[in-house]
């Protein structure tokens, strides 16, 4: 059997032998009595392992993302996000832990003004809370979507179209009423370079890219329009080491330049190691506010499953 994977503790447990390879080419032969997670890790990326940790923010006093009070009706009729309010400062990172199905979507979601919600949205001083998806998306008000194949790829499209989504009416990408798909392209084609998406070119479809260059094409087409706030779901899920700390240093480099930043991750490191606070949310409710530097890992966990609910700083 051949058992083909990026989990790397899956491949230590039902492998005999294991086989490394980067960018098509055999790099090591090893077996898991003689390497462990780490080292494996290492030989994927074909460097030390990346890490999340090493903050060193410059966060500003302007809040650019100012939620109050924020409620949204599930399904079943009871609140599926209830009475959360959160600032996000420009060039600050406020982690979201929680266990999934406690509102993390449904908060997202009606940040972005996909479900109806009560309460208030505002994006550097300016009132969100009626505008349309487009209008917040003007705004400034950008998202990494929870599921890229759902949510953020037109799979069977060529990469210069899932490129041009949501920036369909931009001057720079027109030519009268048309698409000028010679600009376009070229876009994507930088885009491709500077994320270091691996395709053979800006025509490829969608579906022929692996999970992480699908990601990193993503987080490219994202990040480009110079977002006031992004929404980050799930950045790294799915995707393999090398490309997490291609996510990662993006992530931070856009916060440097003065975003600000709501990451959803199931991810306890890379909570722990992006967020400058996190905010715990349980049963729809922000149960604590969490200093990352004062916290561990396990500590964390209680938080999520409702272990402990008292507000932290």
């Amino acid at each position: 059997m051949i058992f083909i994977s990026h989990k790397l503790d899956e491949v230590l447990q039902v492998s005999n032998d294991i086989t490394v390879m980067r960018q098509g080419t055999t790099v090591a032969e090893t077996s898991p009595g003689n390497i462990d997670r780490s080292g494996l890790a290492e030989l994927m990326v074909g460097s030390e392992l990346p890490s999340p940790a090493g903050r060193t923010s410059v966060i500003k006093d302007a809040v650019r993302l100012n939620v109050e009070n924020l409620t949204v009706i599930g399904v079943e009729g009871r609140p599926a996000v209830d009475d959360a309010s959160l600032a996000i400062r420009s060039g600050e990172i406020v982690g979201i832990a929680g266990v999934e199905g406690n509102g993390q979507y449904e908060l997202c979601a009606a940040l972005l003004g996909l479900m109806p919600s009560t309460g208030t949205v505002s994006v550097d001083g300016a009132d969100l809370t009626k505008a349309t998806t487009r209008q917040r998306h003007d705004a400034g008000l950008a998202y990494i979507p929870f599921d890229r194949h759902r949510e953020g790829l037109m799979l069977n499209a060529p990469l210069w179209e899932n490129t041009l989504l949501g920036r369909e009416d931009e001057e720079q990408f027109g030519k009268g009423p048309l698409v000028d798909a010679a600009s376009i392209r070229a876009y994507t084609v930088d885009i491709i370079k500077r994320f270091g998406v691996l395709t053979p070119n800006e025509t490829t479809p969608a579906f022929a890219l692996s999970g992480g260059n699908q990601q990193k094409l993503i987080v490219g087409r994202t990040l480009t329009t110079d977002p006031r706030v992004l929404v980050a779901a799930h950045p790294t899920r799915g995707i393999d080491v090398g490309a997490q700390a291609a996510v990662w240093d993006e992530i931070r480099r856009a916060r440097d330049n003065g975003m600000a930043v709501l990451l959803v991750s199931a991810d306890l490191e890379e909570l722990l190691g992006l967020s400058d606070s996190i905010a715990v949310m349980f049963d729809g409710r922000i149960t604590a506010t969490l200093n990352p530097d004062d916290i561990t890992a396990s500590e964390l966990g209680n938080y999520m499953t409702g272990v402990h609910e008292e507000v932290a700083s």
